[in-house]
C-alpha cells in the first residue's frame, strides 16, 4: 500500500504541475471507483491546491473537492500531452513509465494544456469523494487519525501520549492510523530498526529515551523517503543495489548495520522484518 512518502511525493509533484489547471474532461472507467459524489461536477474546474493527510490525497478545485485513497495498489500519474511523465507515485505497477491508459486505468482527467491525470489500480480497491471541501475535512475528521509525523507539532511527548497506555506490540500500534497518521508496514519496520527497537515490545511500555529514539527514527525515515526517494520494494522484496529500505524485503540478507541475517516473522498479521541482533526481543 502507498504509505505517507510515496503520497507525500505525489502530492508534491501534481501540486506543482496541477495547481491553476482546468479540468476539461473526465473519464471514468470503473463506476464502483467513486464512493460517494459525481465527478461531473469537476468538468469546467480549476485545481486550485493539493493536500495530504496520512495516506488520503486532496485535490482541491474551485467546485468541489477530489478526496482520493489509492488503498493497495492505486497508482496516479500526470503526463503532458506529448506523454512525458510531470508527476507519479503510488504503487510501482504498472511501471511508472508504462503507456497508459492501461487496462486498469479507471480515471482520467483532461487538462487545458492537454495533460491528463491517470488513476490507475490492478486491485480495483482504491476510491475517490467528490464533496463540498467542508465535507472533505469532516470526512477526514471523522476517521480520528493521528498527528501526522513529519509535522513540526509531532514531538517526542505526542509521541509518548499516542503510545501510552497501549498494551498491544509495538509495531501493530504504530499502523494504526488513529495513534500515528501516514505509517504504513514497510517504514514502520525501517524505524523500528532504526530505534534499534523489537517490533513485538509493548507500546505502552517505552520509557522516555526509547520513545525519544523512536521519534527521531520515524522522522529520519519518512524525511529520507521524501527526500532521497521512496523504498524500492515490489512483490514484498526489496529491490536488488539499493540501501533502501535496510531491512524491509531483506530476508536472509545482512543487516548493513552489524551483519547478522535479516529474519522475517509475522506480527499482527503482517509481513515484520527485523535484525535480530540489532532488535533482540529481550531490549530494555
Amino acid at each position: 500500500m502507498p504509505e505517507l512518502p510515496e503520497v507525500e511525493t505525489l502530492r508534491r509533484g501534481l501540486a506543482e504541475h496541477l495547481v491553476g489547471r482546468r479540468i476539461v474532461t473526465v473519464e471514468l472507467r470503473l463506476p464502483k471507483l467513486v464512493a460517494e459524489g459525481r465527478l461531473e461536477e469537476l468538468e469546467g474546474a480549476t485545481v486550485t491546491g493539493v493536500r495530504r493527510r496520512a495516506k488520503h490525497l486532496l485535490i482541491d478545485t474551485d467546485r468541489a473537492t477530489l478526496l482520493v485513497h489509492l488503498k493497495l495498489a492505486g497508482q496516479i500519474a500526470l503526463r503532458r500531452a506529448d506523454g512525458a511523465s510531470l508527476a507519479v507515485g503510488g504503487h510501482p505497477v504498472p511501471r511508472f513509465d508504462a503507456p497508459l491508459p492501461h487496462r486498469s486505468t479507471h480515471l482520467i482527467l483532461g487538462l487545458d494544456d492537454g495533460s491528463r491525470l491517470y488513476l490507475t489500480d490492478i486491485r480495483h480497491f482504491a476510491r475517490v469523494w467528490v464533496l463540498p471541501a467542508a465535507d472533505a475535512e469532516a470526512r477526514l475528521a471523522a476517521l480520528g487519525l493521528g498527528p501526522e509525523p513529519l509535522d513540526p507539532a509531532f514531538t517526542p511527548r505526542v509521541l509518548a501520549e499516542a503510545l501510552a497506555g497501549r498494551r498491544r506490540p509495538l509495531k501493530p500500534t504504530l499502523l494504526d492510523q488513529t495513534r500515528v497518521a501516514g505509517l504504513g508496514n514497510i517504514y514502520v519496520d525501517e524505524a523500528l530498526w532504526r530505534a534499534r527497537l523489537a517490533p513485538t515490545l509493548s507500546a505502552g511500555d517505552l520509557d522516555t529515551e526509547r520513545v525519544e529514539r523512536l521519534h527521531a527514527a520515524i522522522r529520519a525515515v519518512l524525511h529520507h523517503a521524501v527526500t532521497e526517494g521512496v523504498a524500492q520494494v515490489l512483490d514484498g522484496r526489496a529491490a536488488p543495489g539499493t540501501s533502501f529500505p535496510a531491512v524491509h524485503g531483506r530476508e536472509g540478507q545482512p543487516c548493513p548495520r552489524c551483519g547478522e541475517p535479516v529474519r522475517k516473522a509475522r506480527i499482527g498479521g503482517r509481513g515484520t522484518y527485523t535484525c535480530p541482533s540489532c532488535q533482540p526481543v529481550e531490549h530494555t
